[in-house]
C-alpha cells in the first residue's frame, strides 16, 4: 500500500468553475424529470443549443445503456454524441474535440475500475479534468459519480460487470432496498476500492442503501472500507440521492416518492425504505465510523473537506 499526500494530488480542484449532478445509481435515475430539469439548469443555455458527451466506457460503450441514460436528455432536444473507447482506441484527436465542445459529460454507470484505467490509457482523465475545470457539466451516477472522486466503494469485482458477461447480454443483478435478511442466493464477489479522477475530495459510496447480488449491505461494508482509508471522507449517496454542485455552493436532490434512508427524526440513516433519499458523511473517529447528515444545501468546502492521506 501507499499513502499520498492529499495535497499534492488535488492542488487544482476547481471550487468556482465546477458544475455537477452526481447520482446514487445510473440507469435507475438519468432518465428522471428531476435529474435533467437540474443538469439542465447548470448548464445554463437552452436544451436544444446544448451538446451531450455521453461516455459508456463502464458498460464497454453498449447502445442499450446508452438509450437508458440519455433518454431524458433527448426529449429535451439536447444533442447527445458519443465518446467511444471501450473496445478500440479513439481516433487522434477526437476525445480532445468532443470535450471542448461539450456543455455536458454524462459518464455511465457500470464497471468503474475498468473505465477509469481505459481513460488513463488513452490520456481521457487529464482531458476530463479540463473539462471540469471549464465548466462544462459533469453527471453520472453509480461510477459516474464515483469517477469524480478521489475513489469510490465499488462493485467493479461482480463477474456480472465484466466485459465477457456484459457484450454477451448479460446485466448485473438489481440492487434491493435495504439489508438482504441473509440471502442464501448471494454470490461470491467483494466490494473494492477504485481510485477516481480527484476532481472531487472524498470516498464516494453510490447506491448507499441498497444490497447487490453478493448480499452485503453496501452501507455496512463501507463502513469497513473506512476504517481502512481512515485519512479520508465518506460521501455516502442513497440510490434515489444525487449530490448538485455549482461552483462553490452545493445541494441535495432527493427524488420524490423514493425510498432512502433519512427520517425526519432520526439522526443516522435507516434502511427500512421509510425515509427519503439522502447523502451521509462519514468519518473516522476513533474506532467508530460516525455518519452525519448532510446540510440540503451549503458551501461545498464545507462539505467536503480534503483527505489527510489516501492509501491506495
Amino acid at each position: 500500500m501507499r499513502t499520498l499526500c492529499f495535497a499534492i494530488m488535488a492542488a487544482a480542484w476547481p471550487t468556482t468553475a465546477l458544475r455537477a449532478v452526481l447520482g446514487g445509481s445510473g440507469s435507475a435515475i438519468m432518465h428522471e424529470p428531476a435529474i435533467v430539469d437540474a443538469v439542465l439548469s447548470l448548464a445554463a443555455k437552452p436544451a436544444k443549443e446544448c451538446l451531450l458527451c455521453y461516455l459508456g466506457t463502464a458498460t464497454y460503450d453498449l447502445a442499450a445503456n446508452r438509450e437508458k441514460q440519455v433518454s431524458g436528455f433527448r426529449s429535451r432536444g439536447v444533442a447527445v454524441e458519443a465518446l467511444d473507447v471501450a473496445r478500440m482506441p479513439p481516433t487522434p484527436g477526437a476525445v480532445e474535440a468532443l470535450l471542448a465542445r461539450a456543455d455536458i459529460v454524462l459518464v455511465s454507470g457500470g464497471n468503474t475500475l475498468f473505465a477509469v484505467d481505459r481513460w488513463r490509457r488513452f490520456g481521457l482523465d487529464e482531458e476530463l479534468r479540463k473539462a471540469a475545470a471549464r465548466g462544462c457539466v459533469l453527471t453520472g451516477g453509480s461510477a459516474g459519480a464515483i469517477c469524480w472522486f478521489d475513489a469510490g466503494h465499488s462493485d467493479s469485482a461482480d463477474p456480472e460487470s465484466y466485459a465477457e458477461a456484459m457484450l454477451a447480454g448479460g446485466s448485473a443483478a438489481a440492487s434491493t432496498q435495504g439489508a438482504s435478511g441473509g440471502d442464501g442466493d448471494a454470490k461470491p464477489w467483494e466490494y473494492i476500492r477504485c481510485g477516481g479522477l480527484g476532481v472531487l475530495p472524498g470516498l464516494c459510496c453510490p447506491h448507499h442503501d441498497r444490497t447487490q447480488s453478493n448480499g452485503v449491505l453496501r452501507a455496512d461494508d463501507f463502513d469497513a472500507m473506512m476504517r481502512r482509508h481512515n485519512g479520508e471522507t465518506g460521501v455516502c449517496i442513497d440510490h434515489f440521492a444525487a449530490l448538485v454542485v455549482d461552483g462553490a455552493n452545493y445541494s441535495i436532490l432527493s427524488l420524490e416518492g423514493k425510498p432512502g434512508t433519512a427520517l425526519a427524526n432520526r439522526d443516522a440513516p435507516d434502511f427500512t425504505g421509510a425515509g427519503a433519499p439522502w447523502i451521509w458523511l462519514k468519518r473516522v473517529e476513533g474506532d467508530a465510523v460516525v455518519a452525519t447528515r448532510l446540510e440540503p444545501r451549503g458551501r461545498l468546502a464545507d462539505a467536503l473537506t480534503p483527505a489527510t492521506a489516501i492509501v491506495e
